[in-house]
C-alpha cells in the first residue's frame, strides 16, 4: 500500500465517483463504523443511538469535507508525507482496538465526542491523502463519494437498531473482540506501511 494515488489510474485527474466511493467503502464503511457504534451505545435506547448516530454524523460530515477541501493546502503547509500520517493513524488504531480488546469504554460524558466513527483517525488520514492526491477540479467527485458513504453507513445503523432487538448483548461482546483484535491487526499494518515509505524498513 503505497498511498490512494496507486488505487485510481496514473492519471489521478480521471477518477471517478465509483472510484472514490469504492475507496472509502474501505475505510470508512459500515464494517468500520458500527463497531465503535455499539460499544459507545451499549444499553442505550433507541432514542439515544439515534442522537448518538444523527450528531456524529453531522460532526462527521463537517470533518470529512474540511480535510476533502483543505487537505492539500494543509498537507503542504505542515511538510506532511503519506509515510508519516500512515503511521500515525496505525499508532492511533492500534491504541484504539486495545481499548475494545481489553474493554476499556468511554464514560457516558464523552459519546459524542468518542462516536465520531466515522471521522475516525484511519478515515481522516486517507481522506487527507486522498485530497492531496486528486486534482482540484476533482473535489465534488471526492465529496460526493464521501456523503454517499456516509448515508449508506446511517442506513446500515438502522438495520443495525432493528437486530438489536434480537441480539443478545452477550454476543455483541464476542463480536466487539474478535473484530478488536482485526482492526488492531490493521494498525500494526499500516505502522508497517508507513515505515515502509518513510524508508525506516
Amino acid at each position: 500500500m503505497g498511498g490512494p494515488r496507486g488505487w485510481w489510474s496514473d492519471d489521478h485527474d480521471r477518477m471517478t465517483f465509483i472510484e472514490a466511493f469504492s475507496i472509502l467503502v474501505a475505510v470508512v464503511g459500515p464494517p468500520k463504523i458500527l463497531l465503535p457504534f455499539l460499544v459507545d451505545t451499549e444499553g442505550a435506547d433507541a432514542r439515544r443511538r439515534w442522537q448518538v448516530a444523527l450528531t456524529s454524523t453531522a460532526l462527521a460530515i463537517a470533518t470529512g469535507l474540511f480535510v476533502i477541501v483543505a487537505g492539500r493546502l494543509l498537507v503542504a503547509v505542515f511538510h506532511i508525507s503519506s509515510g508519516a500520517l500512515m503511521l500515525a493513524s496505525g499508532v492511533i488504531l492500534f491504541v484504539h482496538a486495545l481499548d475494545l480488546v481489553l474493554g476499556r469504554n468511554h464514560s457516558e460524558d464523552n459519546r459524542e465526542l468518542a462516536t465520531a466513527y466515522y471521522a475516525n483517525p484511519v478515515a481522516v488520514a486517507y481522506l487527507f491523502l486522498m485530497a492531496d492526491a486528486s486534482d482540484i477540479k476533482y473535489t465534488f467527485v471526492l465529496a460526493g463519494g464521501f456523503l454517499a458513504v456516509i448515508a449508506l453507513d446511517l442506513a446500515a445503523i438502522a438495520v443495525l437498531g432493528i437486530l438489536l432487538r434480537w441480539v443478545r448483548t452477550t454476543y455483541v461482546w464476542v463480536l466487539v473482540r474478535i473484530l478488536g483484535v482485526l482492526l488492531a491487526a490493521l494498525g500494526v499494518d499500516l505502522i508497517i506501511n508507513g515505515l515502509t515509505e518513510l524508508k525506516v524498513l
